[in-house]
This record gives C-alpha cells, sequence and structure tokens, in this order.
C-alpha cells in the first residue's frame, strides 16, 4: 500500500547527540517516508549543516533569529514551515513535535496516512496558569477577528504529536505567521506556549468552515506531567518526571489499540534506559516485519 510521505517540524537547541538520538528512533519507526524540518535556535550550540549531513537521514536543517525558550518555541516552527511551503518536495502531512520524545509504538507514516488528522484539544480551563496571557495576547486576538473566532469556540490542549493534512497546514502556518511577527517573540515576558491556543483553535475553525478531513483522532504523544523542581534544576531533569521503562510498559498496555505512539519527557543522558528500550523495540520489531514474522507494525 502506498503512502504518502510526511514532513516532521521540530526546534531542537543544545546537544547535538541528543538530537542524533530522537532522528535515530523516528527513522526506525518510518523509514525513508519521512522528512526532518528541524529549527536551530539562534541562541543554541548546534551546528544546523552538522545535521544535515547526518548519514541514512532526510534533514533540512536551518537556524534564524528565533531563541529558545521553556514556555514558547513556536517561532522555530513558523521558520520551518516557511521552508517547508518553499521546498518544492511533495508531502501529504505534515507532524509536529519538539525534541524531548521518542516513538515506543508502531509506524508514523503508515499511522498518519491512515488517520489524516489528529490534534488535542478542549475548553481553555481559567485555572490553567497560561489563560491570561492567551486571552491578553493581542495576536491572538488579531487572528480570532480575523476568522470570526468566539470566545466560546476557543480550544487549548498540548500539540506534541499532532498531525495535519499539508494543505490545512500551509493554510493554518500561513495565517500564524502573518499575525505573529519576530518581534513578539522577543518580548519574552509577555511568551506562553501560543501553539497550545493557536493551533487547536485556528484548526478547529478552518475545519469547521473549508475542509472536510475527520479529526476524531487524537495527538500521538503522550506527555508525562512534569513536577515543579525545588531546587532551581529543570524540571526535565529530574528523574522522576523522565520515562522510564515501567511508563513504557504501562502506556503500552493501557493503548493496545493504538498503532502509533510516541511519549514525553526522556531523560536527556544518553545512556538512558528508557530511550534505548524505546529505539531497540521499534528495530526489533522492523526486523519482524522484514522476515515475516509480525503482521504489521502497528
Amino acid at each position: 500500500m502506498s503512502h504518502e510521505n510526511v514532513a516532521i517540524l521540530s526546534c531542537v537547541s543544545f546537544n547535538i547527540n541528543f538530537v542524533k538520538r530522537q532522528l535515530t528512533n523516528y527513522f526506525a519507526s518510518h523509514g525513508e517516508k519521512a522528512k526532518h524540518f528541524l529549527h536551530v535556535a539562534s541562541d543554541g550550540d548546534i551546528d544546523p549543516a552538522e545535521l544535515a549531513l547526518l548519514p541514512d537521514m532526510l534533514v533540512d536543517a536551518s537556524s534564524s533569529p528565533f531563541k529558545t525558550s521553556e514556555l514558547c518555541n513556536f517561532g522555530g516552527q513558523i521558520a520551518n514551515s516557511k521552508r517547508l511551503r518553499s521546498s518544492q518536495e511533495e508531502f501529504g502531512y505534515v507532524y509536529i513535535h519538539t525534541d524531548a520524545d521518542l516513538i515506543i509504538k508502531g509506524n508514523l507514516v503508515e499511522h498518519v496516512n491512515k488517520h489524516q488528522c489528529g490534534f488535542l484539544k478542549h475548553k481553555p480551563s481559567t485555572a490553567w496558569p497560561h489563560y491570561d496571557r492567551m486571552m491578553q495576547d493581542p495576536c491572538f486576538a488579531e487572528i480570532r477577528k480575523y476568522l470570526d473566532i468566539s470566545d466560546d469556540d476557543i480550544y487549548s490542549g498540548r500539540q506534541e504529536g499532532s498531525y495535519f493534512p499539508v494543505d490545512l497546514w500551509f493554510e493554518m502556518s500561513t495565517i500564524i505567521e502573518k499575525f505573529y511577527p519576530v518581534a513578539f517573540f522577543e518580548q519574552r515576558k509577555s511568551l506562553w506556549p501560543i501553539e497550545e491556543g493557536i493551533v487547536p483553535t485556528i484548526a478547529s475553525k478552518l475545519l469547521e468552515s473549508r475542509y472536510t478531513y475527520d479529526s476524531s483522532a487524537n495527538n500521538i504523544v503522550v506527555t508525562k506531567p512534569l513536577k515543579p523542581s525545588t531546587d532551581k534544576r529543570n524540571p526535565r531533569d529530574l528523574s522522576e518526571n523522565c520515562v522510564n521503562i515501567a511508563d513504557i510498559e504501562k502506556t503500552l498496555k493501557d493503548k493496545p489499540n493504538e498503532t502509533c505512539i510516541a511519549m514525553k519527557w526522556f531523560s536527556r543522558k544518553l545512556d538512558d534506559p528508557a530511550a534505548i528500550e524505546a529505539t531497540n523495540n521499534l528495530k526489533d520489531l522492523e526486523k519482524k516485519v522484514i522476515n515475516g514474522e509480525a503482521e504489521c507494525l502497528s
């Protein structure tokens, strides 16, 4: 069965070996039917040229003025989308994620082609720490005015592992680029994770008015909740916040019918047992499929 290629968009900043680990994991899932468009933060320590030269992997890496931020790196995804639109390459779908997840089951390309459109959406809670910034964001307000979106039609939700047909994503990203200039991302005190509000809100509006894709599927990435640090360390570096092997086993058991699953947050230690387990599981399944020992990659 033929599948349309998938463009994978992500933002990276530090530790090229950490990025290579993720690319190796994803390649074990999707093979040559996907290409990674990576944005390297301008204040990061990664050379985009080195990423683009990785053997046996399809990678388009570049940098721009956008810097890394614990709250919002979506400026990099805007830059990725611009490069994707100008690449002249043919893709059927766009998948967005971060540098902190790994696939633990299945073939990403097959899953995306089957479900076509999947993202997380729910009504935002006023208790959400970023609710006030979202509602006070003048750029988001202008988008809602432009698309005639009422406050009742605002959605929120984490978007790592979301995927969209390329025509829908191009319209979404063009609108976002139109209303979110580079200057917005330089106002560090005003930042909030904008993708958690603008992506589900714009997608829902366009799907309701101009597209007929079924969007009942969820995003692929299961995100482990982060507990705050008591000693000023980055919460993602606390061992209790990182995905472990027991987490992987529980997620696989809880989601037996999902054909592709990724998890976040994995330890940034390159010898992390859970990260090694995730990729080895994919490679073992790939060998079984090649040898005819498994019915499918799901």
